[in-house]
Parts: C-alpha cells; sequence; structure tokens
C-alpha cells in the first residue's frame, strides 16, 4: 500500500507525452524526457506549479487520468489545499486555499494535507467510504492541534487505522502527546510521527523530539528539510548543521528497525559503504 514511484510518472496517448513531476529535484529529469519526445508534452504536478516547466505545455486540462493512481493506485484526496501556512510547505502554493472535495476515489491511503481542518459532516462521509478497507493510513499526516476525542472515535471504527503526526518544533511536543494519548484511549495502536530536521533547529533540537518520539514507543520518521525551489535534493544544509550529521541522523532513524540496538552516540555510519550514496529518507507526499 505504501509503495510509491517515488519519481516521475509518465505516459503517452496519441502522440502527447504526459508528465507528472512530483518534486523539483525531478525536473531536469523531467526536460530531459519531454526534449526526447517527438511530439506535444504536458507537464504537472507540484514541482511544475512550484517552477513551471517552459519545456512543456502547462495550460491546466481536465485530465481524463487517474494521475494520483499514477503514482499509488491505493492514494486519494479527499480534500485539497491547508489553512496553515507553515514556512516550509509548499501546499499553500500549490493548492490555494482549503476546500472540501465533494467526491473522491475510496482509497486505503488518505493523503489529505489537513483532513482535520474538514467539517464533521465530511470526515464522517470520509469514515464511511474507508470501512470496507482491511487497513487504512491516515498517510500526510493530521493536525495534533485540531484532533479531538470525536475524530479518534471515528477513526477507531475503521479496520487496522494508522494515524500519524508532526513534531516539526519543540512547542509541538506537548500537543503531540496528547493526541497520541487521546488515540490510545479510543483504542488506536498504529502510529508515525513525522520529525522535521534541518529547519530552524539544530542537531540537539532534532535529538531531543526524535528520541521524544521514541520514548512513546513510536519509531519516528525523519524528514530532513528540502528547499522549495531547489534542484537537487539533500543539497541544503541548515547553519548549524553540517551534511554528515544530517545524513547520519536521517539514517539512523529512518533505520530503527534495524539499528535501535546501537546508541546514536555510537552510530558510525561512514564505515558503512551505503552512506556514501544515501539520498535520505524517501517522503510518500503527493500533492
Amino acid at each position: 500500500m505504501n509503495t510509491w514511484r517515488k519519481g516521475i510518472a509518465s505516459w503517452k496517448c496519441g502522440g502527447t507525452l504526459y508528465l507528472s513531476v512530483p518534486f523539483t529535484w525531478l525536473l531536469p529529469e523531467a526536460e530531459a524526457l519531454a526534449l526526447q519526445h517527438k511530439g506535444k508534452v504536458i507537464a504537472g504536478g507540484p514541482a511544475v506549479a512550484l517552477m513551471g516547466a517552459p519545456w512543456a505545455d502547462e495550460t491546466p486540462v481536465e485530465c481524463p487520468f487517474d494521475v494520483l493512481g499514477m503514482h499509488n493506485p491505493c492514494a486519494t484526496f479527499t480534500t485539497r489545499g491547508c489553512p496553515n501556512r507553515c514556512a516550509f510547505c509548499a501546499v499553500p502554493r500549490i493548492e490555494g486555499e482549503f476546500r472540501e472535495l465533494p467526491s473522491w476515489k475510496p482509497a486505503p491511503l488518505v493523503c489529505d494535507n489537513n483532513l482535520l481542518a474538514a467539517s464533521k459532516r465530511h470526515f464522517r462521509r470520509v469514515i464511511k467510504s474507508l470501512t470496507t478497507f482491511p487497513e487504512v493510513d491516515f498517510n500526510q499526516g493530521l493536525d495534533a492541534r485540531l484532533f479531538t476525542c470525536w475524530h479518534a472515535d471515528q477513526i477507531a471504527r475503521l479496520r487496522r487505522a494508522k494515524v500519524r503526526f508532526s513534531l516539526d518544533h519543540v512547542g509541538m511536543i506537548g500537543v503531540v502527546d496528547d493526541a497520541i494519548a487521546t488515540a490510545r484511549v479510543a483504542g488506536l495502536k498504529h502510529f508515525g510521527v513525522y520529525v522535521l530536521t534541518g529547519f530552524q533547529d539544530t542537531p540537539e533540537d532534532a535529538f531531543m523530539r526524535l528520541e521524544h518520539v521514541r520514548s512513546l514507543g513510536i519509531r519516528p520518521n525523519p524528514m530532513r528539510y528540502q528547499p522549495l525551489d531547489t534542484l537537487e535534493r539533500d543539497s541544503y544544509v541548515a547553519p548549524g548543521w553540517t551534511d554528515f550529521e544530517l545524513k547520519r541522523m536521517t539514517r539512523y532513524y529512518s533505520r530503527l528497525r534495524w539499528l535501535e540496538h546501537i546508541p546514536y552516540a555510537d552510530y558510525q555510519p561512514s564505515d558503512q559503504p551505503l552512506f556514501a550514496s544515501l539520498r535520505g529518507p524517501a517522503t510518500t507526499e503527493v500533492q
């Protein structure tokens, strides 16, 4: 269910090449594909919305294809946009104002960027559409500040539901703790917590948040910050960090299933050949 393409989705219809580009660092690859094609090229996706694609036709079209399904057939959106304006997030620029979709494809991987900003009526409809699936993943994360006992009870109606939250800065620790406690009281057992690293923080700050998530009995998911206009993944190194420490922290905490017997202070990835080619964790976000 969580198997994403993690790259450009491309397909041809007649003589037209369609490209869906999820990340800005894939734009050079998308341009190369476009230049190789002898015919019309239509490009879209978050990366194109952010930075454009002068080498393709960007005219908005009513696409007859399930573009999100090209990236992951188990994925769906029931809302678009987000009322928050987080400086590190591209969603407001890409999707505009928050809105509930009148209809959507029922699917077990819910990718809404802020589902809890929706009305209770919409949320009930979403839960009802998910009751037939053997497992459900609220993949993009739920806003812990908006998570209530009512939401937890609604989600608890689903089979094997995984809820995810985000711990972007230290000020969110208490809020995330409360959300997880509320979810557990409702009987929910499967959790994920995204931890933003390398954005207006320090290695000590990020380490503390990652270890705090572990103290809750949850393996954190470190998310290395990527500037919204980057053309090279993992090229940005925030003040106070080194590229080595960003890679080290990302590698260790994204592989706790195999590494948790080793204290982080003792972890030396430079001895491992794979570390030289590490590109960080693969995000599941397709906006």
